[in-house]
């Protein structure tokens, strides 16, 4: 990626908008997620009593449920109208949720909150499809990795943002007027900018809206399978949010459970993951030029499968830490012992970057232009299911009693076959080429 193309994308009314508000939505959802996790897993916030080791994941199901029922809807609406008047739209929708979150907070009220997650899911059902067929409507063929390393950069940035504010803000004395005034705010501002992008068209203003989910459901995925050169980097797309999921729903547990942690060492793993991950996004558009990227990939996976494994590894057989007395970040940081973790888990969030960023990308410059919002919102659609299926494999961890390491080693195992066969592929693609 020119950091001259990059800075030109962003200031441009075709594409720099959409950035900005996209990057301000992530920021909101993982607020009042993040607040919501550290709510339920260091200040006992519950629904009829669950323990935080089953709370946590049904908290996180709730946002990804209804991006797994809408998304095919909203694929409809992503081919048949403008997508920025659709993004619009949503983050409308936001400023609402974001109100009714407040209250939640203000009211200490878990099953509000749960609620209200479910339609942030829903409103980011509808955003995500406009979002990912608008990116090759308003960008060139070979800005489209530039485009998308621009997308998930900035959206880890502002996950970062919102996680260690929402670490900050439910310690506080005020954290209901904090966070109720952030959420709105954000919101607010997040719909202002999204006003400014230039019109994305859509290209079948035909197709007719059905609000039968199951149906349009299958529909939908059928598109997918039969573009089998647009379902692979999806499948590998879907593979990122479902160890995303895994790795966020694991963390605050993770980090109180078995490294002794509090909520500060929390916010330091956060930021580390995060972090890595934008630059693994940035170092994917640097070096790809524009073009398909399936080296990176297959190192992304490779990555995945080494550096989880290391950790899982590493902190198997600790003593159980003292609840009553975790660790601050600067105790934490000051025992060598914890580097390797830090590193282990940074350089896996580095992995996960340069794994998906070409897959989007390939995606989205694949797919039919009169199917794109359908086909991407199977993309969606995959990615909730992906994600909630990470959720419950956490969830069984916690029913069966099993270490929370086995969660890294699942994703090492599972990233290691990508890598296998990324490798089989590039192969093949190779020897079709001689």
């Amino acid at each position: 990626m020119n950091f001259s193309v990059a800075l030109h994308l962003l200031v441009q009314k075709r594409f720099g908008p959409l950035v900005a508000a996209q990057a301000l939505g992530a920021f909101n959802d993982n607020l009042f997620r993040f607040a919501l996790v550290n709510l339920a897993t260091f200040h006992g916030l519950t629904i009829m009593g669950l323990d935080r080791e089953l709370m946590v994941p049904v908290a996180a199901t709730a946002l990804t449920l209804p991006i797994f029922l809408f998304s095919a809807v909203a694929g409809q609406v992503a081919d048949r109208y403008d997508r920025a008047w659709i993004m619009r739209r949503t983050k409308l929708a936001e400023v609402v949720l974001m109100l009714a979150a407040s209250v939640g907070f203000f009211l200490n009220n878990a099953l509000l909150l749960v609620i209200v997650l479910f339609f942030m899911g829903m409103q980011s059902a509808f955003f995500a499809p406009a979002r990912n067929a608008a990116i090759p409507t308003l960008l060139k063929d070979n800005e489209l990795v530039t485009g998308n390393a621009l997308v998930w950069g900035t959206l880890n940035v502002a996950i970062l943002g919102g996680a260690g504010l929402a670490a900050l803000f439910v310690i506080s004395d005020n954290s209901a007027w904090l966070l109720s005034a952030t959420l709105a705010g954000v919101a607010l501002i997040g719909f202002a900018v999204m006003c400014l992008n230039s019109p994305a068209p859509p290209d079948a203003k035909d197709v007719k809206i059905s609000w039968n989910i199951i149906g349009q459901t299958f529909r939908v995925m059928s598109f997918a399978f039969k573009a089998p050169d647009v379902l692979r980097p999806l499948l590998g797309v879907s593979w990122f949010w479902m160890l995303a999921a895994s790795v966020v729903t694991l963390m605050p547990l993770f980090t109180a459970e078995v490294l002794g942690g509090d909520e500060t060492v929390g916010f330091a793993f956060t930021g580390l993951f995060t972090i890595g991950a934008a630059l693994g996004a940035i170092l994917c558009g640097l070096f790809t030029k524009g073009k398909d990227a399936l080296g990176f990939t297959i190192a992304g996976a490779f990555g995945l499968a080494l550096f989880p494994a290391f950790v899982a590894f590493y902190t198997l057989g600790w003593t159980e830490p003292d609840e009553d007395a975790l660790l601050g970040a600067q105790e934490f940081l000051a025992d060598a012992r914890n580097w390797p973790v830090l590193g282990g888990l940074t350089l896996s969030a580095m992995s996960a970057g340069l794994f998906m960023v070409p897959l989007q990308a390939m995606a989205q410059r694949r797919a039919d232009p009169e199917l794109r919002g359908r086909v991407l919102a199977a993309g969606g659609i995959m990615n909730a299911a992906s994600a909630s299926l990470g959720q419950f494999t956490l969830f069984v961890i916690g029913l069966l009693t099993l270490p929370l390491q086995t969660a890294f080693a699942f994703i090492a195992i599972v990233s290691g076959l990508f890598g296998m066969l990324g490798l089989w592929r590039l192969a093949k693609r190779r020897k079709s080429q001689e």
